[in-house]
């Protein structure tokens, strides 16, 4: 056992990655609630059902992907691909499903095949990328909230049937009413959803306070080149698949999510994956992206232990001993 910049590192020496996981579930599930990450390197496993033996034994109950802001495939029960995005862009550094009402507290990532070069899924610990934001930056956010407008069906992006697993206005409105979202029905069958939400939390086990939205991965800065005025010019500047304001609708100036970006950039920990990885990280510990890459990269990965907004308000917070769910195990909608 080795740490990696605050990744707790576990050699197998070529065990079956189920088995491995199995025999070692308490020391890893520990690790995790020690350092929010772990990586198991040199096993071996089968594909999906190698990843799904390890997820057994670690106690996870994956859910359903709602409200998504990404393109994946589900490739077994809980098991879905990274996002499908083109090999040469990068993925911002993100909290799984910040800009949700509920968010799982563990992700489960497993490479099924490494990519060429690049592809690494760096990590960043977003209790220290709060301490690293400036402190105006950090008070005008925490002052003035966060929006995520975001539009369905434009032909751009997703449309809602996918984003919400279903083809029933009468469900989507429903995930809303429950999940806190404002919605509006748009001509040629789009939709419209508003959130307004703060841009940091208290972490309910260790009780630090940290940098959780998606302000970096949903501003329009993050779009490559020419596309966000190629965007805007196309579908106006309130009809972008994705965006994040201040809490009261003005836009956030550039510079202040520079000043985030670079602060993740300065603390990002990587590594370069090996076939049959595996690494478990607190979400709302550590953020993830991901780095452009060439030939056929496959990462598979799987959410376990919801945890929402109103959890949030009514956990106590303080560190607990071990990796324990907040909310009941297996449930999978807001």
């Amino acid at each position: 056992m080795k740490d990696l910049n605050g990744i707790i590192v576990i050699e197998a020496d070529g065990a079956e990655l189920g088995t491995f996981v199995h025999r070692h579930a308490p020391a890893l599930n520990e690790a995790v609630a020690t350092a929010g990450a772990v990586l198991v390197t040199g096993a071996e496993a089968e594909g999906v059902g190698g990843f799904q033996g390890a997820l057994d034994a670690l106690g996870f109950r994956p859910l359903a992907y709602t409200e998504r802001s990404t393109p994946r495939s589900e490739v077994g029960d809980g098991v879905f691909t990274s996002t499908e995005y083109p090999a040469r862009e990068v993925i911002p550094q993100h909290c799984e499903s910040s800009y949700a009402g509920a968010w799982p507290g563990r992700l489960a990532f497993y490479c099924a095949t490494p990519a060429r070069t690049g592809g690494a899924t760096p990590i960043t610990d977003v209790a220290r990328v709060l301490q690293e934001i400036p402190a105006e930056v950090v008070d005008a956010v925490g002052t003035r909230g966060l929006r995520y407008v975001r539009n369905y069906g434009s032909g751009v992006g997703l449309d809602w049937r996918e984003a919400f697993q279903t083809d029933s206005r009468e469900e989507v409105e429903a995930f809303c009413v429950a999940g806190g979202l404002q919605w509006q029905w748009l001509d040629d069958d789009r939709l419209r959803t508003v959130r307004n939400a703060p841009a940091t939390a208290v972490h309910p086990r260790t009780g630090r306070r940290i940098w959780f939205n998606h302000l970096v991965l949903f501003h329009q800065s993050s779009l490559p080149g020419t596309l966000r005025t190629d965007l805007v010019g196309l579908l106006g500047e309130d009809a972008l698949p994705n965006d994040v304001l201040f809490g009261d609708g003005s836009p956030i100036p550039d510079d202040m999510v520079a000043a985030v970006r670079s602060a993740f950039e300065r603390h990002a920990v990587r590594f370069d994956w090996r076939r049959h990885d595996l690494m478990v990280i607190d979400n709302m510990r550590w953020s993830h992206g991901r780095e452009a890459f060439t030939g056929e990269r496959r990462v598979l990965v799987s959410m376990s232990d919801l945890i929402s907004r109103a959890d949030l308000a009514t956990a106590p917070a303080g560190r607990q001993s071990s990796y324990a769910p907040l909310t009941a195990s297996g449930k999978t909608s807001q």
